[in-house]
């Protein structure tokens, strides 16, 4: 849809495709979760591998549906994701200003990238450290079991905190690019995000210099990258500013 026409609409023909691209949505989400619920065990296999050998068990008879349900609805939200995510921003992008159509894009770009590149380093790096970790808690007097159900939540949950911990460069750039921060703010504190970074990664990991480093600086990289992103995003803009 062009600017001009969605400028000319009628907030009943808004209110007819926002109800368009809801039925979209919630058709690829739909679709994606029986997908998933469909292949279950292997995704299942997937989720359990930084387990290790560690089985997962039910505590009540609806427990292993329930879980399995969680599952189809969590993993067809991610698969379902890309297109949900194009339906809003197609909705929006008609009244947005060329600038802004720009910076959005290049935005939504970044996301899908940086997600993806978060919830691999959580997958094969920092979610078998921390799981670890917690099972190491308990000492060896106490032996773990997992409830599928609370296993696959946790999972989730910790991937997508940190696809959204990886999306911070992106957010860096953007706000810069909209002269809502500076690179000079974050600069002032990096010795208060060094040292939570180095408490996070001593907390979490087990006390192994290597691990701990192993934790601790794709995090420190990763708010270095904001400082420039930052300092990027404010760049284009002052330069796009001066072309117009």
């Amino acid at each position: 849809m062009s600017r001009d026409r969605g400028a000319t609409m009628t907030v009943l023909q808004h209110l007819a495709e926002l109800r368009c691209r809801l039925i979209a949505a919630g058709a690829a989400f739909l679709a994606a979760s029986l997908a998933c619920f469909a292949a279950a065990a292997p995704i299942r296999r997937f989720l359990t591998r930084p387990a290790g050998g560690l089985a997962l068990v039910y505590f009540s008879p609806p427990e292993a549906f329930t879980a399995q349900f969680k599952l189809a609805l969590l993993a067809g939200t991610a698969l379902a994701s890309p297109l949900i995510l194009y339906e809003l921003f197609a909705f929006i992008y008609p009244a947005l200003t060329p600038f802004e159509k720009r910076t959005c894009l290049r935005a939504l770009i970044g996301i899908a990238l940086l997600f993806c590149g978060g919830a691999v380093f959580a997958y094969l790096v920092a979610f078998p450290l921390v799981l670890r970790f917690l099972l190491d808690y308990g000492g060896g007097s106490v032996t773990p079991k997992l409830s599928i159900g609370e296993y696959i939540s946790f999972f989730f949950s910790f991937h997508l905190f940190f696809g959204a911990v990886f999306q911070l460069p992106l957010a860096a750039w953007t706000l810069g690019r909209l002269d809502l921060i500076r690179a000079r703010v974050l600069q002032r504190g990096r010795k208060y995000a060094l040292l939570v970074i180095l408490v996070l990664a001593a907390v979490l990991t087990p006390p192994d210099p290597f691990t701990q480093l192993l934790l601790a600086l794709p995090l420190l990289l990763l708010y270095e990258l904001c400082i420039l992103m930052a300092a990027a995003g404010y760049r284009s803009r002052i330069k796009e500013m001066s072309q117009q």
